[in-house]
């Protein structure tokens, strides 16, 4: 049985920026998030299956939206943990430092609203915050019902569609500038984008160098500071220790290469960076709840 709620903090996300899609029956298997718009029209719009999955914590200028269709997602949003359950949905606003996790197969809807669309309808949108969640009170029902009938026309596709499309994605962005928004001192924004241009050099640096070893000076010294006030910085505003989140970046990186390759297990554990394999056993299992021998004969079972 899964917990009802969430008091602890989750350290184990990961920042791809590549795309993996399969068609899966009438869904779509997405294993990676990247902010890209659909070719047809003006967002990003998913409807879709995934197994277990880490996205790590990351950022971007887009507002997303995820809608839990069949199982649930973790999703820490600046350092706060959320459960998103059947028939949930969650909102992460522009710029909000946001992860993703679950253990288990879920299907769900995902919409990500590109921030030119939004600068070009909201007014001042760069002082506005949303705030959509599960454990808020008030009806979600109208973004809901919004969401399933932008999947059933994009599906379906019917004559005309992106006029109905674009419609849905104005109606859906009115109810939310309205009833699930609040306002920003820009004082904060400032403060907001001093904070992120720095995150920026540490986590570009991660990605180009997470096959190494990457010492805390190391790091520091990309992001120019010294390792203990980066220790302090890291923590404060990516909510977990660095080591933990390069972890994370290593262990998502073991599991894309473990489901979609037939090398050995430890060739893929030193190929990704680490180089205790007790630790990253403990690890793996702690994330995923299975071995990766259990993962991968999982996969090699459902894909028969």
């Amino acid at each position: 049985m899964y917990i009802k709620k969430i008091y602890y903090h989750a350290n184990f996300f990961i920042v791809p920026k590549y795309l993996n899609i399969k068609i899966v029956g009438d869904f779509m298997e997405f294993k990676h998030e990247l902010v890209k718009r659909n070719e047809d029209i003006s967002v990003m719009f998913l409807n879709m299956t995934d197994n277990a999955s880490i996205i790590a914590k990351h950022w971007h200028n887009h507002m997303e939206i995820i809608y839990i269709l069949d199982g649930y997602l973790e999703v820490d949003i600046n350092n706060s943990t959320y459960l998103v359950e059947e028939d949930q949905l969650i909102v992460i606003s522009p710029r909000d430092i946001h992860s993703t996790a679950h253990k288990d197969s879920n299907a769900s809807i995902l919409l990500q609203i590109p921030c030119e669309l939004l600068e070009s309808n909201i007014s001042d949108v760069q002082n506005i915050h949303f705030e959509c969640n599960p454990y808020m009170k008030g009806s979600q029902n109208d973004i809901k019902i919004l969401l399933k009938s932008f999947a059933e026309i994009y599906k379906n596709k019917p004559l005309g569609y992106k006029l109905k499309i674009n419609s849905l994605i104005y109606d859906l962005l009115f109810i939310l500038v309205n009833k699930f928004s609040v306002s920003v001192p820009k004082l904060n924004i400032q403060k907001t984008d001093r904070y992120l241009d720095r995150l920026e050099l540490i986590t570009k640096y991660v990605k180009k160098h997470y096959k190494e070893c990457i010492s805390l000076d190391d790091i520091s010294a990309q992001a120019r500071l010294n390792p203990e006030y980066f220790s302090r910085f890291f923590k404060k505003y990516m909510g977990t220790t660095f080591l933990k989140y390069l972890n994370s970046v290593r262990l998502e990186h073991f599991y894309n290469d473990l489901i979609n390759t037939d090398y050995r297990i430890t060739e893929l554990i030193e190929k990704n960076g680490f180089t205790n394999y007790k630790i990253f056993m403990k690890l793996y299992k702690d994330t995923y709840g299975r071995t990766p021998s259990e993962t991968r004969k999982s996969k090699d079972s459902n894909s028969i």
